[in-house]
């Protein structure tokens, strides 16, 4: 490794925490082509931000004699450069083999494997029975239509709980529905990505709408993204996938859609990609056909990149955004919905691509109808940190 190299780190998240009784950092790839947890030391980790294809190792070098107080030899920044490559954590020849290999065991899985079970929820089927039970007994609903739009969060189902209730205590769908469900691609750099595999639960494989899926890649020759990795651990759909398995049991199939940043749904090289799939899923919804929305809504404080404390003056600001937020998907023009969205930026909403998608298709299908807001709160994630969840429905 020559001198002048200048590595670029991969996006990865970064995780505070002990190892041997030594302060560490844990390094884990949000998308799942790299496996395993890498461990860095925290007297080193002043190095990463340098890997941004800007400084080459001379530059890492010199960094780290003015920090740790010595001169510190070339050969020790070159030996922890080739270590982050060697793990996959670097842009570089390496990485790409190693995606191409992670890419041909994910499309080789007949199914999506679960994420987050024994994480997130139990993966027994019997403990995960009264766990989510649990959760639907926090709210009394009283059985009527259920909404043909529902609107969940995303968020960790335990601190979400009495969200997905209010949600999915409402939701018990006919037998033989079409779900369609718009998730949020975190890491997504395409407008969406479909998921052409079944999904597995604890109470075994949801069926994907083969039928929908082909209709939308044949018929309407749209392309689909499908497979992509990004769904390996994205959780904003295997946690609706979860709800509707428990209260579905096998007799339902689902279409799932994770979105990407907004961006991409407005870049002008996308216009007739996204054109053509609205079209699309407009033709698909019919008597049979839900569709659900796992979506959270504002992400504010420090945990979030924000240089305050959330007070309960911004919560209350939240709040009111995110009643107009809703207004606006189903009752509103794309101009004006984005408009508002351009407005909240510095709010973070994360469904804000999904929902933009959702008042699109109602739009092109002229659908009208009403909507209704089960419930609101701003959760608690992170030391003065809020994440806003909404859930509600559109009846039509």
């Amino acid at each position: 490794m020559e001198s002048h190299y200048k590595p670029i780190l991969r996006y990865v998240d970064v995780i505070p925490a002990k190892h041997e009784d030594k302060p560490v950092f844990l390094l884990r790839d949000p998308i799942g082509i790299i496996e395993e947890l890498v461990v860095v030391p925290q007297n080193v980790f002043f190095l990463l931000p340098l890997m941004d294809g800007k400084h080459d190792l001379r530059d890492l070098q010199v960094e780290a004699t003015k920090r740790l107080g010595e001169i510190v030899p070339l050969e020790e920044i070159i030996k922890i450069v080739e270590f982050l490559d060697e793990k996959g954590l670097l842009w570089s020849k390496n990485f790409e083999e190693i995606k191409n290999k992670a890419y041909e065991k994910w499309l080789s899985l007949p199914f999506r494997p679960m994420a987050y079970a024994n994480h997130a929820y139990p993966q027994s089927p019997a403990e995960v029975k009264f766990f989510l039970e649990d959760i639907l007994k926090l709210t009394e609903v009283e059985s009527k239509e259920p909404p043909r739009i529902l609107i969940a969060p995303h968020i960790d189902l335990k601190i979400g709980a009495k969200a997905f209730a209010e949600s999915y205590s409402r939701f018990k769908i006919p037998s033989g529905s079409r779900v369609i469900i718009l998730g949020i691609g975190h890491h997504l750099d395409l407008p969406w990505s479909v998921l052409s595999k079944n999904l597995a639960t604890p109470f075994g494989l949801v069926k994907n709408d083969r039928g929908g899926l082909l209709y939308l890649s044949n018929s309407k020759k749209i392309e689909l993204f499908p497979d992509h990795i990004t769904h390996k651990l994205e959780h904003s759909i295997e946690f609706q996938v979860l709800f509707l398995h428990y209260l579905l049991k096998d007799e339902f199939v689902v279409l799932p859609f994770l979105i990407g940043p907004l961006i991409t749904l407005l870049d002008e090289k996308n216009k007739d990609l996204v054109e053509k799939l609205i079209e699309g899923l407009v033709e698909l919804i019919d008597e049979k056909t839900y569709i659900v929305l796992g979506i959270d809504f504002c992400h504010l404080g420090p945990r979030y990149g924000d240089p305050f404390i959330v007070s309960q003056a911004q919560i209350n600001k939240v709040i009111e955004t995110d009643k107009t937020i809703v207004h606006l998907t189903f009752n509103g023009s794309s101009e004006e919905f984005l408009n508002k969205a351009k407005e909240t930026l510095p709010l973070k909403i994360c469904g804000i691509s999904a929902l933009y998608l959702l008042n699109l298709i109602l739009n092109k299908a002229k659908i009208k109808g009403n909507y209704e807001i089960f419930y609101q709160s701003a959760l608690p994630f992170g030391q003065g940190s809020i994440v806003s969840v909404t859930s509600g429905g559109f009846y039509f």
